[in-house]
């Protein structure tokens, strides 16, 4: 007699069948294989690493100082040099400057030597030399100082020189410059140079304000600012003042000690409305006019008899006293 069917086995597919393996059950060689894949993964990024860290190295090295770097093979001849500035410079005085022997190797120029050449005559405030190895080529970009007074200075017998002074105070012999735009830069009176160690001299202070104020005036009233001859920082130390000497105003006393962006319009603008005022109503040429005494103005008047120009005027006696008037 047969069992009946609910009582026969169940019947089992692959699905029932444990598809995990034991790592205990894994074999030796197995083993072998796996830790021997690890180590050939991490070892080629170990050689991948060094290469890039090598090629960044040797490139560096060859851009700030080639010296460091043995000579493999035959060195790369400079066959040009491409130059570029935002000023009066050329190629003339860079050749002169860099003075690079014939046959120089791209290789083996020494940067850092060749920037401290270019930045010593104090014309240039920024340079970048870069090799270019694709056409054996040097790079040089420079960015020059502007000009913004000038003056004479005589240092011990020898003869007096022509010097320019930037906005940043530096000192230097322009280079390039023609003689018409020397001239319309206002002669600097009022300051002391103190020599440096090289051969140079100090930054001027107050160069910055004298910077801002002529920029405003060339802007806001550039008639009157072409009459200007002489600026002063003789008293820049003691009183924040800029004095300048015009044609038709013997002393323009200006205060800097305001914000250059409000207050230096704002007195230019007052100074053209005092010219425009008293020239309508026929006054005397200005002698003197103050913006350091806050908000009134003093303005004196030259004498009426007087002829001579401006800045020539002689201090007449107490008994005939100047005119006076403020605004």
């Amino acid at each position: 007699m047969s069992l009946p069917a609910a009582n026969s086995p169940l019947s089992r597919s692959w699905k029932d069948i444990r598809q995990g393996v034991n790592p205990r059950a894994m074999s030796r060689e197995g083993r072998r294989r796996r830790i021997f894949a690890a180590a050939k993964f991490v070892t080629l990024c170990a050689v991948v690493a060094g290469a890039a860290w090598t090629g960044l190295e040797v490139y560096l090295t060859y851009e700030s100082n080639p010296a460091r770097l043995k000579d493999a093979g035959p060195s790369v001849p400079l066959k040009q040099v491409v130059f570029s500035a935002d000023g009066v410079l050329d190629r003339g005085w860079l050749g002169q400057t860099l003075a690079l022997p014939k046959g120089a190797s791209l290789m083996k120029l020494d940067l850092a030597a060749l920037e401290a050449r270019l930045l010593a005559s104090g014309q240039v405030q920024t340079v970048i030399l870069r090799r270019r190895f694709t056409d054996n080529t040097l790079v040089v970009t420079v960015q020059e100082r502007t000009p913004v007074a000038r003056l004479m200075v005589q240092v011990g017998e020898m003869s007096p020189r022509l010097l320019l002074a930037a906005r940043d105070g530096v000192v230097y012999e322009g280079t390039g410059y023609a003689p018409a735009a020397l001239d319309l830069l206002p002669w600097l009176d009022g300051v002391q140079l103190r020599r440096t160690q090289r051969r140079g001299f100090e930054p001027i202070a107050g160069m910055d304000r004298i910077a801002a104020l002529l920029t405003a005036a060339q802007g806001l009233v550039p008639d009157l600012c072409a009459g200007w001859q002489v600026v002063s920082l003789a008293r820049f130390a003691s009183d924040q003042e800029i004095i300048v000497r015009s044609r038709e105003i013997p002393e323009i006393i200006f205060d800097a000690r305001v914000d250059v962006r409000e207050d230096y319009p704002r007195q230019l603008a007052r100074l053209n409305h005092i010219v425009e005022f008293l020239h309508t109503r026929g006054a005397p040429p200005m002698q003197r006019v103050n913006f350091a005494l806050g908000s009134q103005v003093p303005v004196e008047l030259q004498d009426t008899a007087s002829s001579t120009p401006a800045r020539s005027v002689r201090p007449k006696p107490a008994s005939q006293p100047k005119q006076r008037s403020d605004f």
